[in-house]
């Protein structure tokens, strides 16, 4: 699927949107917005992520920017890896973290 800014449908999906349409497909009700998800669910340590968990992504005093979800345990002996809208390649992806995604993680979520 490709990346649109604020997509919820078959036309597109930003991170977000994914994340809001998983849970929802899953009988759960999420916000829309990155932000407001991460205020809606519950923090963990890092460390303590297990798939289905959500990344949360943000630059030194910003709100929330980015968020993905969880696709291998951490510390199972390879890089954390998250599916997401990705704006950079314009799609969503399963990938582990890039650089600039592991310079901004500043925590880690439970829904």
């Amino acid at each position: 699927m490709r990346y649109i800014w604020g997509g919820v449908s078959t036309y597109g999906i930003d991170c977000s949107g994914l994340v809001h349409l998983a849970w929802r497909r899953l009988g759960v009700r999420l916000p829309r917005d990155a932000d407001d998800q991460a205020a809606a669910t519950t923090p963990l340590e890092l460390g303590e992520e297990r798939p289905g968990d959500l990344y949360l992504f943000a630059r030194p005093g910003r709100k929330i920017h980015h968020i993905g979800i969880v696709t291998a345990r951490a510390g199972s002996g390879g890089p954390r890896r998250m599916l997401h809208a990705c704006y950079n390649l314009r799609r969503v992806v399963e990938e582990p973290l890039p650089a600039e995604r592991n310079a901004t993680l500043v925590g880690v979520h439970r829904v």
